[in-house]
């Protein structure tokens, strides 16, 4: 018998794409009577509830208000773990999948029970020769950002299974038992990081995520430029390095991320998001966040199976996303942080943190 699989798609103001999200559903090549299609709704306002409300052989929970990214999937995703799932998918608002995308993902995650996620390699909607997405990145410094965005697929090589930091949260396979044993997405993060530091807590427990080269998803994504998003992005980098790095690595990291925050500060300010990069640090301040990262770390310690060089084997010293590379960046801010990087993970490799 086949896994059993349940999709959960985050549905908010995305009316647009619902008739061919749902056809490509569809006609999936994924068994149907093992498969559950689970749509919720983050209080959409251009007729998504009315009209998800009327399709047949889904499983609707529509909210009142908009819950954010992880609190609004973690409602699919519990009622898939209720309900016996094997696996759960999470697909994203403006994503469509090809015909054997769950069924080639299903294939490698039941290839090797160490895998804990697997990404779909992700393409562009409209351009479906050019990348997307082939699996996250982590910076030293916390960011998070996509791998390969822009490329051709003719121009690089990829190898079906291959390890990646994280899963983007747009096109993933989870196996169920494992976020029994890890959890779900955080809420406290709302927007942005989420699925990196589930991700993260993946990797901690001894499991691998992976990009599934065969299993295809097509994403109508559009980098945005709201200076909101710099709120949660700024916030949470800090939140998820302090909730589960090792005290002796943050230490050692520490230097870094204050040398770099001046750098950010002038960012922010030619950005137009100055205020918000303010915000960051009232709330990083606030005795909430300390209650979160005192929380976090003691789940964190529970789940470890793995040292921070293990870790951080994975994490990159190169911020590398097309819409945010200039020639500053490029030829002068990545070789100095790639060979800061060389030295502080052989050093945090050699102390066994």
């Amino acid at each position: 018998m086949m896994p059993k699989v349940a999709i959960v798609y985050l549905s908010y103001n995305g009316i647009k794409y619902l008739d061919e999200v749902i056809a490509a559903l569809r006609v999936l090549d994924y068994p149907k009577d093992r498969l559950e299609l689970i749509f919720v709704d983050n209080a959409s306002a251009d007729g998504s509830q009315e009209y998800l409300r009327g399709v047949e052989g889904i499983t609707y929970f529509g909210n009142d208000k908009n819950l954010g990214f992880a609190e609004g999937n973690n409602i699919g995703v519990e009622h898939a773990l209720l309900h016996g799932a094997d696996y759960v998918f999470l697909h994203n608002n403006d994503l469509k999948l090809a015909p054997d995308a769950i069924t080639k993902a299903v294939a490698l995650a039941e290839s090797d029970p160490a895998i804990g996620s697997v990404q779909s390699l992700m393409l562009f909607w409209k351009r479906p020769e050019i990348i997307n997405s082939t699996g996250g990145m982590v910076h030293f410094l916390g960011f998070g950002f996509v791998r390969d965005n822009g490329k051709s697929l003719t121009q690089i090589h990829l190898t079906d299974g291959e390890e990646i930091a994280y899963a983007s949260g747009a096109a993933v396979l989870y196996r169920a038992s494992v976020l029994q044993q890890v959890g779900l997405l955080d809420p406290f993060l709302f927007l942005y990081h989420e699925d990196l530091e589930l991700g993260w807590r993946i990797r901690l427990a001894g499991y691998r995520n992976v990009l599934s080269v065969q299993s295809r998803a097509f994403h109508d994504y559009e980098f945005k430029r709201s200076v909101k998003k710099f709120f949660w992005m700024e916030r949470n980098r800090w939140l998820v390095h302090f909730s589960h790095l090792r005290w002796g690595t943050l230490l050692l990291l520490l230097p870094f991320l204050l040398v770099m925050e001046p750098l950010l500060i002038l960012f922010a300010f030619k950005g137009g998001w100055l205020k918000e990069k303010g915000l960051v640090y009232v709330s990083l301040l606030s005795p909430r966040c300390w209650v979160y990262v005192a929380r976090k770390r003691r789940e964190s310690r529970a789940i470890r199976r793995v040292s921070d060089g293990h870790i951080v084997s994975l994490f990159t010293s190169k911020i590398e996303h097309q819409e945010t590379s200039s020639f500053i960046v490029t030829h002068i801010g990545n070789p100095l942080l790639t060979a800061v990087w060389g030295i502080l993970r052989l050093w945090i490799k050699k102390g066994g943190w």
